[in-house]
């Protein structure tokens, strides 16, 4: 009767390490909330975006699974950083500063930083953001720009967690003005939001997926590999043509 325990035991053993080192992995992927054109909900409820559909894009393409999380920019960045999550795939600019504590894929889209008023308003320059209310989203590169604009050009800054709420206060001028990721402004703008852009972007930066610093090696792969195919045959460029007619 031992004997047959202890065989029991040992085949047990062997199934579960068979399942756990034979089980596929799912990639935990955190996203933004509302930053469109790189992720949103349209009116049916359906998640849209460059982001999405290029994640899906590469995921077939290199054949691995995946689980999005819309978390938000703030909380992702939290949950990247506690490892809750395995990457950041949210149009995440590269800089020398995030390459310190982050890995990124190769660059998949450029984006620059821009400020945008109420359509009628007569803010011309950043000189003009005197004494106003000027919103920015917590925790960006977009973020550090402004604060330094600030002390330059004299304004206050008040800081959001969600980007729509940043073009969306302005439209109704709740606020003076808003800095935010270009390609997402002109988005808003060629969509009707009333609000416009004074003053060129600046900061242009690549973007890419990110991830902690010396983990998640084998995702940059797929996602290195990934882009070059749709590259080449032309997925890429149908996924940036539906959402940015520049």
């Amino acid at each position: 009767m031992k004997s047959i325990y202890n065989f029991l035991k040992i085949m047990l053993f062997i199934f579960c390490c068979f399942n756990t080192f034979g089980a596929e992995k799912v990639y935990k992927i955190a996203t933004d909330i509302n930053f469109p054109p790189f992720e949103f909900r349209d009116k049916n409820g359906n998640l849209k975006g460059i982001d999405i559909e290029l994640l899906e894009a590469l995921s077939k393409d290199q054949n691995f699974k995946y689980e999005l999380l819309e978390l938000g920019f703030y909380e992702s960045l939290k949950a990247l950083n506690s490892g809750e999550v395995d990457a950041i795939f949210s149009a995440m600019a590269i800089t020398e500063e995030r390459k310190e504590k982050y890995d990124f894929s190769s660059p998949y889209i450029e984006t620059g930083i821009i400020l945008a008023v109420e359509k009628n308003s007569p803010i011309k320059s950043y000189k003009d953001l005197k004494g106003k209310i000027v919103t920015a989203k917590r925790g960006t590169i977009g973020s550090k720009f402004v604060a330094e604009l600030a002390q330059k050009y004299k304004f206050q800054v008040m800081y959001l967690e969600d980007s729509l709420n940043l073009v969306n206060d302005v439209a109704k001028r709740l606020s003076h003005a808003c800095f935010e990721d270009s390609a997402f402004i002109k988005y808003n703008i060629a969509n009707g939001i009333n609000i416009k852009t004074p003053i060129k972007e600046e900061k242009i930066t690549e973007c890419g997926v990110m991830v902690l610093k010396g983990e998640n090696k084998e995702l940059i792969e797929k996602i290195n590999n990934g882009l070059v195919n749709l590259r080449a045959n032309g997925v890429y460029d149908k996924i940036i043509a539906k959402y940015l007619n520049n």
